[in-house]
């Protein structure tokens, strides 16, 4: 095995284990849905591990760290210390900071899989819209969760909120598209 396979299955092994812990402590807290959101994380991520390694995705280890960033701060700060309820900027900031980490992640496990040859103007539109199109899908799936689940907090409170998360989403869906442009596909060009 690689030093950079060791390196993620240690990270990998890391992460999994303090979000476990997280959700032991909202378990604690009596948070039984932030645990099941935190659940669901571990559950897809231990999956989408399995696919790398079958696919050889060998996902760019800053990238992997970005996305495993996101869902760390979205866990530990926003469920369990309740950041999306008391804060009114804390959403905003993992949005754009999530948009940037889900583009860059979108874009590069499909560049891994497919292997087209693309220029830099598609790359720049093709992670604006993968990062559009997360940021969409998210808005809706607060949207099912709040209706289905009718939390005592919904994750969608108002428009204005949904308004400004898609705006966040616009953000960093272009520093990822910006980034990926010119760094990624600079480097694949050398």
């Amino acid at each position: 095995m690689c030093a950079q396979r060791k390196i993620v299955f240690a990270l990998t092994a890391v992460f999994l284990l303090v979000l476990l812990g997280i959700v032991l402590g909202l378990i604690q807290q009596g948070q039984y849905d932030y645990a099941k959101n935190i659940g669901v994380k571990i559950v897809l991520w231990i999956i989408y591990t399995f696919i790398d390694v079958k696919k050889g995705i060998n996902l760019n280890i800053y990238i992997r760290a970005s996305v495993m960033t996101v869902i760390f701060s979205d866990s530990f700060f926003g469920l369990y210390f309740d950041l999306y309820t008391t804060s009114s900027i804390f959403d905003k900031i993992q949005h754009i900071v999530g948009s940037y980490a889900f583009s860059l992640f979108a874009y590069s496990v499909m560049i891994r899989l497919t292997r087209p040859a693309i220029g830099p103007g598609f790359t720049f539109i093709l992670v604006l819209a993968l990062g559009l199109g997360i940021g969409a899908l998210y808005e809706v799936g607060e949207f099912i969760g709040d209706y289905i689940t009718k939390p005592r907090v919904p994750s969608q409170p108002s428009l204005l909120d949904t308004n400004l998360d898609l705006i966040a989403d616009i953000i960093g869906s272009l520093l990822a598209a910006i980034q990926a442009t010119i760094i990624l596909v600079g480097n694949i060009k050398k």
